[in-house]
């Protein structure tokens, strides 16, 4: 069992610009910090995705989310992926969760993550993928914790196949220990249900605000 939910709690991975102040402005942008994430580069090829501390559920159907990777260009791109096609099963729900998170390390946090699909024939609840979070999921149970659904840029049919849509998610109302989860559903018998989603880059961060404008 791989471990790759880095912490890395105070590193900076993107700064917002430091402009000087004007009448229009009550406050300079903030810097963004690190405290877990994955990218999910220790993928193994069509493996059922195995990574210390997230889980990976099937509710309905026998598959689970798999690891897979991509190469272009001599370089390679881990991914978490689930495709309904092939699978055999009318239904297809899958739940992949994060490993938890602490909501209380700042008042202002929030996650971030990459999601493409490919092969998706309609915009369905029966061929979809859900962001969710809950504070009382207990590690085991999935189906006996409250899940709330979060906003977040999800493709469509519409959008192109592999491109992947940045989501940043605040979670400034939540507190407490929390967990993330993608929940796909498809099907492996329906020709037209049977879409695929793939994630990436998922980070848990912090926002820092160095100083404010002098409104005087």
């Amino acid at each position: 069992m791989k471990n790759i939910f880095l912490k890395i709690t105070f590193v900076v991975f993107a700064v917002g610009t430091l402009s000087s102040c004007n009448e229009e402005e009550t406050a300079i942008p903030t810097t963004t910090v690190t405290v877990a994430g994955e990218d999910f580069q220790t993928a193994v090829n069509s493996t059922d995705l195995d990574l210390l501390g997230w889980t990976n559920f099937n509710e309905t159907g026998t598959w689970k989310w798999r690891e897979k990777t991509f190469t272009s260009s001599g370089v390679t791109n881990g991914y978490a992926e689930f495709s309904a096609f092939g699978s055999g099963s009318p239904i297809n729900t899958a739940w992949l969760i994060s490993p938890e998170i602490d909501l209380d390390v700042a008042d202002n946090k929030g996650v971030a993550f990459d999601v493409c699909q490919h092969h998706l024939d309609v915009d369905s609840p029966n061929n979809s993928l859900e962001v969710l979070i809950s504070t009382n999921y207990d590690g085991t149970n999935v189906l006996a914790a409250t899940w709330t659904p979060l906003q977040a840029n999800i493709p469509t049919k519409s959008t192109s196949w592999y491109l992947f849509l940045k989501s940043n998610v605040n979670l400034s109302a939540y507190h407490g220990k929390a967990h993330i989860a993608f929940k796909f559903k498809g099907s492996g018998t329906d020709l037209t249900l049977d879409g695929a989603f793939q994630v990436d880059n998922f980070l848990f961060y912090m926002l820092l605000s160095y100083f404010e404008c002098d409104s005087n």
